[in-house]
């Protein structure tokens, strides 16, 4: 018989790495091995919608926990309120003895961890009760060693499908995607800023922004730019248009201020794309500046600003530095590799 490992995380009517994460999961050949069964307590939108889904996945939890026991329990989460909905269902996994994998997927965990000393010692609390901690890089591992004991850390990087066909791109006019929620966080006004400064050089280029967030606020200040016949914001787009655009477009530009592992910059590799991105999270083990993609410092509109016309200007770097990612992919970061790993840290569990 397979073991059962009960999955806990969001709501694949959602958006956002952990969907991606969970997707691609249970339709690995970790289903090969193992019976998963997947528990959402989580989904975008209004207060009442998010409180219905946690409270109707937290009885689901408790049923398959009581009726239909399973051998792992696996749970994904971020810092902020995915913390506290997700550390109930620790606290409720420990009191019925599962054992229990937390993933976490946090872009700035640091951050919420060191908010306040009440905050602190619930963290430290909760992710000791549990038997292993997941990390998606070598540096998150470095920090939450400083709260786990290093023994229960693993890393398990993200990672796709790996793309078999090989995709030439012809575009008059180089073209950048932005890939991820629209804010702050992720860079977008920083991007803003350094295509009106392309413009006003006359650098010839066209943007295309996808995902959610602030999407009005990034509208207005297009048109305080000018830039509306440099910049298209295309919003949420599904699983098809994204892959679509994947074929299309010349590299992925992502200037986040943290970030765990984003899947969009793996997704942009595996579809043979350079990637410009910053020094924060996980991202410097995917991408080595002036070889795959080229790094920056968060906030450094001027390196991003170099960075784009580097790109945009040479064609031979934009296919050498796509293929080279596309062999990073193959060799390291296919997701049936991964869930190889992945399946031995829950035999390990298993066995103990």
């Amino acid at each position: 018989m397979k073991s059962k490992i009960l999955v806990v995380g969001s709501s694949l009517k959602d958006m956002g790495g952990i969907v991606t994460v969970i997707r691609n999961m249970e339709q690995s050949n970790l289903t090969e091995s193992y019976e998963l069964t997947r528990v959402e307590t989580y989904i975008t939108g209004s207060v009442m919608a998010r409180l219905y889904i946690f409270i109707i996945g937290l009885f689901r939890y408790l049923y398959q926990l009581l009726w239909h026991r399973p051998d792992i329990v696996h749970i994904h989460m971020s810092n902020g309120g995915s913390f506290y909905r997700k550390s109930i269902l620790v606290m409720i996994g420990k009191i019925v003895r599962m054992p229990i994998i937390l993933h976490i997927h946090a872009a700035s965990f640091d951050d919420f961890y060191n908010h306040n000393r009440f905050q602190k010692r619930y963290c430290q609390f909760i992710l000791n009760r549990v038997d292993l901690v997941v990390v998606l890089s070598q540096e998150w591992k470095n920090y939450f060693s400083t709260i786990v004991p290093n023994r229960k850390i693993e890393i398990l990087y993200n990672g796709v499908f790996k793309m078999e066909e090989h995709i030439s791109r012809s575009n008059s006019t180089p073209t950048c995607l932005f890939l991820g929620r629209l804010g702050e966080r992720k860079g977008t006004y920083d991007l803003l800023l350094a295509i009106k400064n392309l413009k006003e050089k006359g650098v010839q280029s066209k943007f295309l922004l996808a995902g959610d967030g602030e999407i009005t606020e990034v509208k207005q200040l297009i048109r305080e730019y000018h830039i509306e016949d440099r910049v298209e914001v295309l919003g949420w787009i599904s699983v098809e248009d994204k892959e679509e655009l994947l074929r299309k477009v010349d590299m992925l530009v992502l200037p986040s201020y943290n970030e765990g592992l984003p899947m969009a910059i793996l997704e942009a590799m595996n579809f043979s794309l350079p990637v410009i991105s910053t020094y924060v999270g996980g991202i410097p083990e995917l991408i080595k500046h002036g070889e795959n993609g080229y790094l920056i410092a968060p906030g450094d509109i001027e390196g991003l600003i170099q960075s784009l016309e580097l790109l945009i200007h040479d064609q031979n770097t934009i296919v050498t530095m796509g293929e080279k990612n596309r062999t990073l992919i193959h060799t390291q970061f296919d997701i049936n590799m991964l869930m190889n790993e992945l399946s031995h840290m829950y035999q390990r569990l298993i066995l103990k």
